[in-house]
Formats: C-alpha cells, sequence, structure tokens
C-alpha cells in the first residue's frame, strides 16, 4: 500500500492504547475514572487487570472517522519490573479488551520500557498489530532536532545519550541519514553498535564517533538528544548555561534537582501536533493527563497508532530494540502526508517564546 493510501473496506478504523499510572495519585485517579474502589482506596484492585477509560475520535483529511479507546491497568511501573511475567499478562489483558473494541493496532507507550522485552512478548501474544511507538518517537526527536538545526544555521551536529537503546538507536540513523555529525555518549561502546556505527559511517552522508560522557557530547554537539530508557541521568544542575537540552520520551533524562533555570533549555523531544484535535464523549485529555502525567501535545508513541489505524498500515508497528531506517523513513513519510508533524519547538508542552528560541539559537551559531 502506498503512502496516504486509504485503509481497505468499510470496516471502521479503530486503534487502541494502554497506559499504567506512574504514581500512586495517577493509580488512585484510575480507581476513581473505574469505579474501582479498593484502587480508589489505595488498596490492591480485586478485578481483571484491563479496563477502559476513554473513547476517542481523530479526524484525518480524506478518511473516515478514526476511532479509539484508551485502556489502563492499575500496576505502577516498580510492580511490572518486579514480576515481569504477570506485567506481560496484565497487558496482554488490555490488549484484547482494545482488540475486542475493534482496534487493528495497539500502541505501548511507556509500557516498552519495563516489561516484555521491549513489547516483543506481548507482540507475540497479541491478537492484532502490537506497536511501542519508539519509531514515532525517534522520528519526532530527530525532527526537533531539524528544526532546532534550522534556527541555528551552524555547522549540522548532534550530541546524542542513551545508547543502546531503541530510540537512540532509531534517532542515531535518521540523524546520520540527515547528515549530521554526531557524538554519542559511551564509553565503551559493544560490538553491535560499533558495527552499526562503521556501517553508517561508510552509508553517511553524516558521522557518527563516541565520546566518554554526555557532558563531552553537548559540548561538541552543540544540542544533546537525550534518550535513555531509564531517565533521570542528567542533573539540571550541572548543565552548562546556554546548554540545549533535546529529552525524549518518559522517563525524562534531566532531572529536576535544581528549579527550572532559564539560562538552560529543554526541549520536548516527541510532541507530535495532530491533523485535527481529538474528541470523545468524555474529556481524554484531562483522563489521559491524570494518567500519564501529559498535557497539550500529544506524545509520538500516542499518535503512532492513530497514523497507523488510520492508514492501514499496520505492518509498520514495531516492537523490540531494532528501528530499521526503511521503517523509520516510510513512518515520517506517512506521518508528514497525513498532516501528523511537529510543527512548533516545546518546553514542558508548551511552545517557546520566539525570542527565548532565537537567544539560544544565536548563542550557539557558527
Amino acid at each position: 500500500m502506498s503512502v496516504g493510501a486509504p485503509a481497505g473496506g468499510d470496516r471502521p478504523l479503530r486503534f487502541g492504547f494502554v497506559v499504567h499510572p506512574l504514581g500512586g495519585f495517577q493509580r488512585r485517579l484510575l480507581g476513581v475514572r473505574s469505579a474501582d474502589m479498593p484502587l480508589m482506596s489505595g488498596r490492591p484492585s480485586t478485578r481483571p487487570p484491563g479496563r477502559l477509560i476513554s473513547r476517542l475520535q481523530l479526524e484525518v483529511a480524506g478518511r473516515p472517522t478514526v476511532e479509539g479507546v484508551l485502556a489502563a491497568i492499575p500496576a505502577l511501573p516498580e510492580a511490572l519490573l518486579t514480576d515481569q511475567s504477570r506485567g506481560v499478562e496484565d497487558v496482554l489483558d488490555a490488549v484484547r479488551l482494545c482488540n475486542g473494541f475493534g482496534a487493528s493496532v495497539v500502541g505501548l507507550g511507556a509500557v516498552t520500557a519495563v516489561i516484555g522485552g521491549q513489547g516483543k512478548a506481548i507482540a507475540e501474544a497479541a491478537p492484532c498489530a502490537v506497536t511501542s511507538g519508539n519509531a514515532m518517537t525517534a522520528w519526532a526527536a530527530s525532527e526537533t532536532w531539524r528544526r532546532f538545526a534550522e534556527l541555528r544555521r551552524g555547522p549540522l551536529r548532534a550530541g546524542l545519550f542513551g545508547l543502546p537503546g531503541a530510540v537512540s538507536g532509531g534517532i542515531l540513523r535518521l540523524l546520520v541519514r540527515a547528515g549530521a555529525e554526531v557524538f554519542a555518549a559511551l564509553p565503551a561502546p559493544p560490538m553491535p553498535l560499533l558495527r552499526l556505527a562503521q556501517r553508517l559511517n561508510a552509508e553517511g552522508p553524516g558521522r557518527v564517533g563516541f565520546v566518554p560522557d554526555w557532558q563531552t557530547a553537548l559540548a561538541r554537539g552543540g544540542v544533546l538528544l537525550a534518550a535513555s530508557s531509564t531517565g533521570g541521568r542528567i542533573p539540571l544542575g550541572e548543565l552548562p548555561a546556554g546548554s540545549v537540552v533535546i529529552d525524549v520520551a518518559e522517563p525524562v533524562d534531566v532531572l529536576p534537582d535544581v528549579p527550572p533555570r532559564e539560562d538552560v533549555l529543554l526541549l520536548d523531544g516527541e510532541m507530535v501536533h495532530l491533523p485535527q484535535p481529538l474528541r470523545g464523549s468524555e474529556p481524554w485529555q484531562t483522563l489521559y493527563g491524570w494518567v500519564t502525567g501529559q498535557h497539550g501535545r500529544v506524545f509520538a508513541c500516542f499518535a503512532e497508532p492513530m497514523l497507523l489505524a488510520a492508514t492501514g498500515r499496520t505492518e509498520l508497528a514495531t516492537c523490540g530494540r531494532e528501528l530499521p531506517l526503511e521503517r523509520l523513513l516510510a513512518l515520517g513519510e506517512l506521518a508528514g502526508a497525513n498532516g501528523f508533524q511537529v510543527d512548533r519547538l516545546c518546553e514542558g508542552g508548551r511552545p517557546v517564546r520566539g525570542a527565548r528560541l532565537k537567544a539560544f539559537s544565536d548563542r550557539g551559531r557558527g
């Protein structure tokens, strides 16, 4: 199927997305939303793990309305990490719930960071296509870098923190493809990563080299893309004045150990503007914000199953650590053709003021 081709048949276009609470307060709110008395009072739930919390609708030009369902499991991240097999079963329960609603593809989002081999275990057992959202996350991060690089109008350079990892590996491929010189922070790269770097350097047009730490990567790259899977590894207080960091996905890498700093620009690394605002019979933005902590524009991992369902391109769904360049490019082309874009540079979920952007882009120019 070509990019932009409509999905076949007259069946409804439907997607699903699985979330889990990031903290105890969000867990209680999930209990309120699902009328689960033990959960809302802070006790373990006695009900099946998967529960629907919102139904959504998205308009994409030239296509039928895309319908979606947001499903949640009550387990906190530490519980998922402690009992991986139980976590996989809980997530599968939510995926089956979405598929019963008619979803042809289900996004796992942040769930893939804690269980199931980056979602592979769930994808192998799921009744429909399952995607981690890592591919669109990597694309959105590289698009964010590209927009800032256009403002700076200097040599194409970038620091990268988070290798080895699925999202950071995808970002690396896209940056080299865009012609950037990438300084990857990793003191002892494993052999598979060294072989990937050799191949990318041979293919070009950009290049990748390794440096010992994020400080060096930031200094040489001018901008640091932070995309580790664990988060909280770069203290805000240790960033030099004038730093520009693109913090990718959840959990965030820049640890807020000090109050917000005006002399540091922390760009959101995966905010995607949808073709039209989501609609629904319930205040989906509030519900999604309660459970995920996200407000305003949607994360790329959330947008990915919407895009795949709207276009019928569920074969682009990806789980696991490998993000082939061809798939990343196909997804990016599909996103652009259907109105999914990184339209603004954001900080804390809000578009950055023009004067603030200019101050940071002027500072590193040349």
